[in-house]
């Protein structure tokens, strides 16, 4: 299993070391998203972002793109669920995100 590279907490870090609460994030849709079909005995988010992103540790943002769904076991069978793409442009909206959030 590859190292978690990437600390989505990070822009959150309060001066005195504690974490401010994390803000609802949604994010938006665009052309070169990624679909799905879910399975619910093949598929599972962390899954997703190994294939589509090569590292299971940004199953977080396919959780963000699809907010109708609490948890991956609210999903149904045959629910469309969208994979934002590419990473790099979604990562750049992440932080752009949180940083005007910490700014606010």
């Amino acid at each position: 299993m590859p190292a978690q590279d990437y600390n989505r907490y990070l822009r959150l870090k309060l001066s005195d070391g504690t974490l401010e609460m994390m803000p609802f994030i949604t994010i938006p849709t665009s052309n070169s998203d990624k679909t799905i079909n879910w399975n619910s005995g093949r598929n599972r988010y962390d899954k997703l972002a190994n294939t589509y992103y090569g590292n299971p540790f940004f199953d977080f943002l396919i959780s963000y793109a699809n907010p109708q769904y609490i948890t991956e076991w609210d999903i149904p069978d045959g629910a469309l669920i969208r994979i934002p793409f590419p990473l790099n442009t979604i990562i750049t909206y992440y932080e752009n995100f949180l940083d005007n959030y910490m700014k606010s």
